[in-house]
């Protein structure tokens, strides 16, 4: 049965009941109409009847009484008149009603005769005063009886009226009642089905199983219960394979932090072990079940004093720490020799609800100084092997985390939601470390012969903005860059000199007020070609300016998470061609950093 046809049949008592009052209601109307006859055809003809006869009577009478002869003219009137009190006595007989009223009409038709016996005797043809008073009082208690038998009638209608009008109130009002009550009942259910679909739907999304309907109900419910379990069949085989292949690729990542050399702790804001790499499971002789130690009050008094003060300095200041002090120094007996260790803090940050950013976690890294330091060049190669590494597994990570996240492969828990959350601030957080270790790369690449070629610096400046023309939107910072007539060519590694405009257009727009300009110039001039780029923003405070260039060096209160890698890069490419760089600090102009590239030579032919 289709859903249209069982909505109808749900309305059915209603329409019956309805149907039911208006015919009781024809019937009653119909009885009144008869009641309101009675009165009519009756007693009130029997009155109009009584006051004829009197009338006709009285005229009767009086036509006797003022003719002494009798005359034709006379015969005529009394003729005329007696057949209307007779056809009235006629129509009386007919009307008789009330109790009592019969023997009065009979009364009155037997003094009628003998009152015409008189008025047609020779002897004596004036009509009797006595008869004729006699049949005047007899017409005045029939019409007395039919007066009281009228009222009689009126008030008993207006009983049943009013009876009838009760009746019809409470009975309309319960029939409806009970008439409403049916369809809300056939209506709830034959719509059963759909609450029923409507509650195991919500639980879907918080229940970890995976549900399928099995409702009966209208020829549409069932095909609707049929597509859910298809659907839900379907997300659930794409949810599980999505679901392994994030679990894999985070075995992948985690197997690879775990061949990393140096002993990495990651903890939380109370100290808390969220994950420690097999060097460092190693060195602190604990188990890979964080369950069994679960926070740095577990691990060896020395140790922890020195752990705690760089969590909690990274922590309060939400920037890295960078151990200088003989104190921070840690040390171990391992297989009969002593070991030293180093501890490097990094915070790992998420985006606030008011804008910026909070702490999340810490990561401690414990630089083993007793190990022999690899070559520059192994260290760039290290770096860089990694950084891909870890770039094409967290880019899949990411892209899967996502998919979760927006529900595209079916509903989540909450606590799946915030598993996932968490997974992707790290998978972020471990992307900005990636792109710090290829730049590092690039950087102690130095002593490597690299491909040189002639540059058209101009080429690689318009490219470098057009990158960055989507970031600087928005923001809401715009860029201003003057073409120059003729521009000379350099000669060095194209991805060198990418890499230094990129640096520097980076760190204008990043430290840019919103709705300002940042401006680019190239200019040529004596054998050198400048690159200036100019932004408006904060102001570096004398006391920081030396340090600027330096690794890892970022002014302290900062607090967006950043590595503080670009400028260092860009100088150390600059100054091994031969370049120079600075920068230029005005309190109403702004910052400018500028590079001096040095210009190629002409080509001998």
């Amino acid at each position: 049965m289709k859903m249209r046809t069982q909505i109808l049949f749900a309305q059915l008592p209603t329409a019956i009941i309805i149907c039911l009052i208006t015919t009781f209601f024809i019937l009653i109307t119909s009885l009144i109409k008869e009641k309101a006859d009675v009165i009519l055809t009756q007693n009130f003809k029997s009155i109009i009847a009584m006051q004829k006869i009197d009338r006709y009577l009285e005229d009767l009478n009086n036509l006797y009484a003022s003719q002494a002869q009798v005359t034709p003219e006379l015969a005529s009137k009394t003729n005329f008149l007696e057949n209307m009190i007779e056809r009235h006595l006629v129509s009386q007989e007919e009307n008789i009603k009330e109790t009592g009223e019969k023997e009065e009409t009979r009364v009155l038709q037997t003094q009628w005769e003998e009152y015409k016996k008189t008025i047609h005797s020779p002897l004596s043809p004036s009509p009797s005063n006595k008869l004729y008073n006699e049949i005047k009082a007899t017409t005045d208690t029939i019409t007395r009886l039919n007066q009281d038998g009228l009222i009689r009638t009126k008030e008993n209608l207006s009983t049943f009226i009013s009876n009838f009008l009760f009746f019809i109130t409470f009975g309309s009002i319960v029939s409806l009642v009970f008439g409403f009550s049916m369809s809300w009942f056939f209506t709830g259910l034959f719509l059963n089905p759909l609450n029923a679909m409507a509650e195991i739907m919500s639980q879907a999304g918080r229940e970890e199983k995976t549900i399928f309907l099995n409702i009966k109900g209208s020829e549409e419910i069932e095909k609707l219960t049929n597509e859910f379990n298809l659907m839900t069949s379907r997300l659930q085989d794409y949810h599980e394979d999505s679901l392994k292949k994030v679990i894999k690729e985070y075995q992948i990542l985690k197997a690879a932090v775990d061949a990393l050399p140096e002993p990495i702790l990651l903890l939380d804001s109370i100290s808390n072990f969220i994950y420690i790499n097999k060097p460092a499971r190693h060195l602190l002789k604990v188990s890979s079940d964080l369950k069994k130690m679960p926070s740095l009050f577990h691990v060896e008094d020395t140790w922890k004093e020195i752990l705690l003060r760089v969590l909690n300095t990274v922590m309060m200041e939400k920037e890295p720490y960078h151990p200088t002090k003989n104190e921070d120094t840690l040390s171990i007996d391992k297989e009969g020799k002593k070991t030293l260790f180093l501890p490097w803090g990094y915070p790992i940050k998420k985006d606030a609800k008011n804008g910026g950013n909070a702490v999340e976690a810490v990561a401690i890294i414990l630089q083993d100084l007793m190990r022999k330091p690899l070559t520059t060049v192994s260290n760039a190669d290290i770096y860089e092997k990694l950084a891909h590494e870890f770039q094409s597994l967290l880019i899949e990570i990411h892209m899967a985390l996502h998919l979760c996240i927006e529900e595209t492969v079916g509903p989540l828990t909450l606590k799946q939601h915030e598993l996932l959350f968490a997974a992707r601030d790290k998978c972020n957080h471990m992307e900005k470390l990636c792109q710090a270790l290829l730049s590092l790369s690039k950087a102690d690449k130095k002593i490597q012969p690299l491909l040189e070629e002639e540059v058209d610096l101009n080429t690689i400046v318009q490219k470098q903005i057009s990158s960055l023309q989507f970031e600087a939107d928005q923001k809401g910072v715009f860029f201003h860059f003057e073409e120059p007539p003729y521009l000379s060519k350099i000669k060095a590694n194209p991805d060198e000199i990418k890499t230094v405009v990129s640096n520097l257009l980076h760190n204008a727009l990043h430290y840019a007020h919103v709705g300002t300009i940042i401006k680019i110039n190239l200019t040529e001039k004596n054998k050198f070609i400048e690159f200036s780029v100019n932004n408006k923003g904060p102001s570096i405070p004398p006391d920081y300016r030396q340090n600027i260039f330096k690794k890892h060096f970022k002014v302290p209160g900062q607090p967006e998470e950043r590595a503080g890698l670009g400028l260092y890069i860009a100088k150390k490419i600059t100054t091994a061609m031969g370049g120079k760089i600075g920068y230029r600090c005005s309190d109403k102009g702004g910052t400018t950093f500028w590079v001096k590239f040095s210009i190629a030579p002409p080509l001998t032919s």
